[in-house]
């Protein structure tokens, strides 16, 4: 993995160290030591720097605020707390992909979860993972498959495990929206092409 890859993997850790304990404040030196020995420093980062702190620690240190930003942690005086949207984001999957028979349209296998092709992005306004794609006319089989992994997986309705979704598509540019409170995929069809 890339530094600015473990950075973001330490900033998740942050989120459900705090979640773990939500009614404590946290001293911010003990969340990033505990982060740290989730997501160990690399060589290049653990390079301590003037000051006497390693690279990494420095780079998640100053990482910290997009959480503040975000909403989903607040840092006080008496330590760091854990707020309700952050509480939602630790709760949320790492990943979350939607594989079907239309893989092949996205550049990836199809039934693939772990092709970065077919991987949603998390919508912090909707709350909601996303992925757009044009795609031809045709009827299309999918799931929603969790951390790239078909361990946990979701399908029509939101049941695990369950029968696959179905859509017949037209052709054109079409909208796919996983919310994971309910399990379940909302999709939008747009007229026209995709830019």
């Amino acid at each position: 993995m890339s530094a600015q890859d473990n950075t973001a993997a330490r900033l998740k850790a942050i989120v459900q160290i705090l979640a773990e304990q939500p009614a404590l404040a946290v001293k911010g030196a003990d969340v990033l030591t505990s982060a740290v020995k989730r997501v160990p420093l690399s060589e290049w980062e653990s390079e301590v720097l003037s000051g006497g702190v390693a690279r990494g620690v420095k780079r998640l240190s100053t990482a910290t605020a997009a959480l503040v930003k975000e909403g989903f942690i607040l840092k006080g005086r008496t330590g760091w707390t854990i707020t309700e949207d952050g509480a939602r984001y630790a709760a949320a999957p790492g990943a979350v992909a939607l594989a079907g028979n239309f893989g092949h349209r996205l550049g990836a296998e199809d039934w693939a979860p772990a092709a970065d092709q077919v991987q949603m992005a998390y919508s912090p306004v909707s709350q909601r993972w996303e992925l757009t794609a044009q795609l031809p006319a045709g009827t299309y089989e999918y799931k929603v498959v969790i951390d790239r992994s078909w361990e946990e997986n979701y399908g029509a309705f939101g049941i695990s495990n369950g029968a696959n979704h179905e859509l017949q598509h037209d052709g054109g540019v079409v909208t796919f929206r996983y919310d994971h409170r309910s399990k379940d995929v909302e999709v939008t069809i747009l007229d026209g092409a995709l830019v």
